[in-house]
């Protein structure tokens, strides 16, 4: 297969962790090679080189739009999720009192920038079922944090119908999309979002250190440059912030990193079908072993929220879930377990084969 032709990391394994990390292409380890070359052979000073360093930069950022639907002004450069996340959170103008709604099923990347907030400006959090989000927000509500697919069991939020009824009450609304761009198609503005943060180094199969932060041109001037400094400005005069969402970049990200992400795209953007395609594959195989995994007996497959995810979440009755995954990984399958759950997680690519489902299936049987 052509995909997995361009990921040696797949050799000998089912992998199938890319809700952690996924696995680089060579595409994108070749290019990281070269821009390494490039900072070792090359003089890293004058303005031919702070020219390429811009330029890197606007490159993934538009390589960034295109995943999610948008134009790259929308778009910060961040070093993963909750860096973004926390450049809204540490950016907005807190009061004692004010309140935010997430759910109970929230990453850390969520729930400890909001355990900051509450100790430091007496921020009131309230966490509920994913299922009572709606009925948590209340005209006191200023912001609703959430993920838009939620990194426990794979359902997907209905976003749209959160972010009417925040803006009802003139809430924000911040979406951790960690799980979300390359495993599900991502258009944050259709979602009604204002923030929508998300990784380069899980499902988009870039390296460690990157990712993006969206931001609607409604909301970003109620956020602050947390960050602030010389990318943040316009034309480097303080007091002059850039008219776009690059304002709120996360500082100098390496362009080693930036390389890489952005190869990483380019290649599935560039494989036959591109990236409908790749997602269309995806979703195949993940309805393939989410259906498998249901006829196993003494397994429970965790919801999707009615919507398409290639996150799989399961449990086996009478073992921990950490056991289940340790097992699977004796067999060469590479999945994990989410600490404090039942669940074991399964993340399904348009790399899986169906020698990976079967083998998957195989292990899973073993451990009912």
């Amino acid at each position: 297969m052509l995909i997995r032709d361009g990921i040696p990391g797949l050799e000998g394994v089912a992998y199938l962790n890319a809700g952690t990390n996924g696995p680089l292409p060579s595409a994108a380890a070749d290019a990281m090679r070269a821009r390494a070359a490039v900072e070792e052979r090359g003089p890293r000073s004058g303005m031919p080189y702070f020219q390429e360093f811009l330029a890197l930069r606007d490159r993934v950022r538009g390589s960034l739009a295109e995943v999610l639907g948008t134009s790259p002004d929308r778009v910060a450069l961040t070093s993963s999720t909750t860096q973004g996340i926390g450049l809204v959170m540490a950016g907005i103008d807190w009061a004692t009192g004010d309140e935010v709604v997430t759910t109970t099923e929230e990453h850390p990347g969520i729930t400890s920038p909001l355990d900051v907030l509450a100790r430091r400006f007496g921020v009131a959090v309230h966490a509920v079922d994913a299922d009572e989000v709606l009925d948590a927000i209340a005209p006191t509500t200023k912001m609703v944090a959430l993920s838009h697919v939620l990194w426990t069991t794979g359902k997907v939020l209905d976003m749209a119908v959160v972010s009417a009824r925040a803006h009802e009450v003139g809430a924000l609304v911040l979406a951790d999309g960690a799980q979300g761009p390359g495993n599900i198609a991502v258009d944050p503005a259709a979602l009604g979002v204002d923030f929508y943060a998300c990784s380069g180094q899980k499902w988009l199969l870039g390296p460690n250190g990157s990712g993006a932060l969206w931001v609607s041109a409604e909301a970003l001037d109620r956020v602050w440059p947390a960050t602030s400094g010389y990318l943040s400005l316009e034309g480097g005069e303080v007091g002059h912030f850039k008219p776009t969402t690059a304002r709120l970049d996360a500082g100098t990200i390496d362009p080693v990193t930036l390389a890489g992400l952005n190869a990483s795209l380019e290649w599935v953007a560039s494989l036959p079908g591109g990236r409908a395609a790749w997602t269309q594959r995806a979703h195949a195989q993940a309805a393939a072993v989410r259906a498998a995994l249901a006829e196993i007996p003494g397994v429970t497959v965790g919801e999707t929220g009615g919507a398409e995810s290639c996150l799989v979440a399961c449990s086996v009755d009478g073992i921990a879930c950490e056991d289940v995954a340790a097992g699977l990984a004796e067999r060469g399958v590479l999945v994990r377990f989410i600490p404090h759950t039942p669940w074991m997680r399964v993340s399904v690519g348009a790399w899986t084969s169906d020698d990976d489902v079967e083998r998957l299936i195989d292990g899973v049987r073993a451990a009912a």
